[in-house]
This record gives structure tokens, C-alpha cells and sequence, in this order.
């Protein structure tokens, strides 16, 4: 789902209590060394010391092609001091392969342009979140105190286990009703990139992905009206949904689409698995749905591929000092809450404080203004020297926001949520020999040169 823009829609217009009048920001943009491109916005008065909130998109599954969105907070972040910058990321995607690197050379091309930050605030959803949790961890970097993310994809790699699972669990359900193209063997369930359609940025855009995936509709009928479909195609869905613990047909097709076009860039993309398989099912228990358990294909990952993913999308934890608030939508089936076990599991619980918005409707990210804002002005005093706040906290710093019409509710975190573990929604794999990944280099970077592009300066 496109969290760049889905994110900004989600938390509405900010209202002008909260965002006084200021002189307009300095704003630049253009790209990088290896060819991202970056969007800078610095406020009246800030200078080289002060802070920088490095904003992480969400998936984008069009290829960059300009400056990105500065996110929901820029307005806010840019009234209250931060100056605020945002690469767009070298790679389409699950841009975790490149997206720190993207990151550093982001932080250098602001310090050529603003000064040096004295620290960095990362902030994202879903991918973006995930990004942003690993920013704190990772050397080369002015020091994190806070991190913000909202709907992190924090389980990192083993998210795919999600995909794999719906994938292969389709060619046992749909044999013979909407049979799926085959890729090059010997990994014939990934399409090949040519088989990718170009359009496909909006996996969210139900019509779309069902236009791109007619198989899809031939076995599940999922994009007609419920009167129109047969039997068959209602019994296909409902085992396929069932077993891929969906209750909501838009998320369906959603995750049909990261199951099979997404999926396959991942595996096959030359700057991310090259053509290598990631992932087991051989081992894991499908039983809960007999004709899967004995007709689903059994994968053995290739050891190097398996390591790779991990050390590029996993989150572990060593963050320093730095304080994390996390939040979560209680229904999101694309980035199921049981995310922030992850993160629970990974930070002392001094660090974090992870905040449930229960909803009646799914949805991904689905923060009123309100929610999003009190968040982050909780983690800005927080990480300032404030005491820790809890989901009560947040709540009630929501509903001051809210009533004082600084900006729009409603206000829904709830203290008591209780959240489905992850490995109850996405089957456990079997344990896997340890390989010793790769460390982060210690050794100093040169200096980079100036970006290949020219710079663009904007004043608004």
C-alpha cells in the first residue's frame, strides 16, 4: 500500500492552533550520489546543533522518479524548530536493501546544504516505520533520542512468511479454476519481471490488482458482486481468506497482490534477492486446513538468501538510550498489529511504549490527526526529559488536541487492547542452522561528493 501518500490522507488538515504563522521554510531537493532522490525543508532560525526528523515513507511499489512527500508532520515539525528531510529511496518496493545507505547520504547531502544535526528523530509508517526503528540501531548516524513509528512492519523478514504461505496456498485452492502464470524455474511461483505489470504503485486499489490478476477473479470472483458469483468461487475465497486469517475482502486482494507481483520483485530483482529463494515451508504446519497441509509445495530456502533478507529487514533492538512510541491500528490486516511483538521483544520496556487505536472498520495506518499528533508530541517531551507515558497518556494528550480543535479526533487508544500474537496469525518456521551475517563496516566513510544533480532551492 502507498504508505507516502496513505499516511498524509489518514491525518487530515492540520489545524492552525497547532501550526502557527512562521517565515517560510528553505526547501531542497534533489538526488544523490547513487541516484535517490531527497527532499529538505529547514525553518527560520535553525542551525548546525539542532535537529533533524528524517522522515521514511511507507511501500511505493513505483520506481522513484522526484523529491518525496515530507510526510503528515511536516507542518507541525517545522513550527516547533526541526528541520525535516526525506529520501525517496534508490529502490522501488521493500526498499530495505538500500534504505540506510539512502539515509546516510540523505543526513550528508543536509549537512552540505543546512549544517550538521545534533541529533536525528526517525519517523515512518509501516515500511517506513520499520526503517525508521532501524535507523536507530545502525552506526554512522548523529544520535537518535526518539523514534516514531506508526504501524511499523517490524517483523521484518519473517512479514514474508505471510506472502509465501497465501502464495503457495493459492495454487492448492485455485488448481485448475484461475491458474497463475509460472515464473522461470526453479522458482516458478515467482513471476519473472516482465511478467510485473508497470502501474501497480496502488496495491491498495482493489480493481487494479484484480484487472492485473484475472486468475484471481476466476477462482474467487473477489471483484464481482457476491449475487454473481458462483458456489465454487465463494467456497475458493472463503477457504483462501480463512486461511490467511482475513476477514476484509479489499485487504484480500491487497495481499493477493504482495503475495504474487511484490513477492516476486523481491526474489527476482537483481538489487535485492537476484533470483535466490528465502523461504521454508517445508517443516510448517498447515493443518489447520487439511487440503493446504498435504497439497501445498515444500520450500527449503537457500541459507545465503534467508540471511540476507534478515540482515536487511530485520529489527534488533540496539538502540542506545533512544525512547520508541509505536502505534497500531487494531484491525490492520496488511501489517497485522502482532508487529509490535517485535518490537516489545526487542526494547526494554523503559524505552517503549506501544499504543493500540481500536477501530470498528480495517484499516492500515488509519490514525485520526489527532491520534498521530498526540503520539509524537508525547515522544517529543519524552525524549526531552518527561516521564515515560503510557496508552492513558496518549488518550488524554489525543482528547486535549482534539477539544482545543488543534486537530481532528477521533481519540481511540485503548490501555486495556489486547493484540493476536504474530505467530498465532503467520505459521512459525522451523528453526534454521545460524549463518554469521555480515556486520555493519566500522571502517570511515569518505567523504561524498556533491550530488550528481543540481540542487534546487525553493523558498515558500
Amino acid at each position: 500500500m502507498r504508505m507516502r501518500y496513505l499516511m498524509a490522507l489518514a491525518f487530515a488538515v492540520l489545524g492552525q492552533a497547532l501550526v502557527p504563522a512562521h517565515a517560510a521554510p528553505r526547501e531542497y531537493s534533489g538526488r544523490t550520489p547513487t541516484g535517490a532522490w531527497y527532499h529538505i525543508a529547514v525553518p527560520d532560525g535553525w542551525r548546525s546543533g539542532d535537529a533533524l526528523v528524517l522522515y521514511q515513507h511507507g511501500f511505493d511499489f513505483n520506481a522513484p522518479s522526484g523529491p518525496p512527500s515530507l510526510g503528515p508532520l511536516r507542518d507541525v515539525v517545522l513550527a516547533e524548530g526541526y528541520a525535516i528531510a526525506a529520501s525517496s529511496f534508490r529502490q522501488r518496493g521493500w526498499a530495505l536493501f538500500g534504505a540506510l545507505a539512502d539515509n546516510r547520504e540523505l543526513v550528508d547531502a543536509f549537512t552540505q546544504l543546512a549544517g550538521e544535526p545534533g541529533e536525528i528523530v526517525p519517523f515512518g509508517g509501516s515500511m517506513g516505520g520499520l526503517i525508521a526503528l532501524k535507523l536507530a540501531e545502525t552506526r554512522g548516524f548523529p544520535p537518535v533520542r526518539g523514534v516514531f513509528a506508526l504501524c511499523p512492519a517490524a517483523a521484518g523478514a519473517r512479514l514474508w512468511d505471510t506472502a509465501i504461505d497465501l502464495r503457495l496456498a493459492y495454487d492448492v485452492v485455485c488448481r485448475g479454476a484461475g491458474d497463475l502464470p509460472r515464473g522461470t524455474a526453479p522458482l516458478p511461483w515467482a513471476f519473472n519481471l516482465d511478467q510485473i505489470p508497470d502501474d501497480l504503485g496502488d496495491l491498495s486499489d482493489q480493481a487494479l490488482v484484480a484487472r492485473a490478476l484475472l486468475p484471481l477473479n476466476q477462482c474467487t470472483g473477489v471483484n464481482l458482486p457476491r449475487s454473481l458469483r458462483n458456489g465454487a468461487m465463494q467456497r475458493r475465497l472463503d477457504q483462501l481468506m480463512a486461511f490467511a486469517g482475513i476477514t476484509d475482502e479489499k485487504f484480500f486482494v491487497t495481499n493477493v497482490g504482495y503475495s504474487t507481483f511484490v513477492l516476486s520483485d523481491l526474489v527476482r530483482a537483481p538489487d535485492k534477492l537476484g533470483g535466490r529463494n528465502p523461504f521454508t515451508t517445508a517443516g510448517v504446519d498447515y493443518a489447520s486446513d487439511a487440503a493446504i497441509e498435504s497439497g501445498i509445495a515444500r520450500l527449503i530456502a537457500d541459507p545465503l538468501a534467508a540471511a540476507w533478507l534478515h540482515e536487511s529487514s530485520d529489527f534488533r533492538g540496539a538502540v542506545g538510550d533512544a525512547k520508541v512510541i509505536s502505534l497500531h491500528t487494531s484491525h490492520d490486516q496488511l501489517v497485522i498489529p502482532g508487529n509490535q511483538d517485535f518490537v516489545r521483544a526487542a526494547l526494554p520496556p523503559g524505552q517503549v511504549t506501544i499504543g493500540i487505536v481500536a477501530e470498528d472498520v480495517p484499516s492500515h495506518c488509519g490514525f485520526s490527526a489527532a491520534e498521530g499528533i498526540a503520539g509524537w508530541e508525547a515522544l517529543r517531551a519524552w525524549k526531552d526529559g518527561a516521564p515515560q507515558p503510557d496508552v492513558a497518556d496518549l488518550q488524554a494528550r489525543c482528547q486535549a488536541l482534539a477539544a482545543g480543535g488543534a486537530a481532528a479526533g477521533p481519540c481511540r487508544f485503548d490501555p486495556q487492547a489486547v493484540v493476536t500474537p504474530f505467530d498465532a496469525v503467520v505459521r512459525p518456521r522451523p528453526p534454521s542452522p545460524p549463518l554469521v551475517a555480515p556486520a555493519h563496516s566500522t571502517r570511515p566513510r569518505p567523504p561524498l561528493a556533491a550530488p550528481r544533480q543540481q540542487v534546487r532551492e525553493v523558498v515558500r
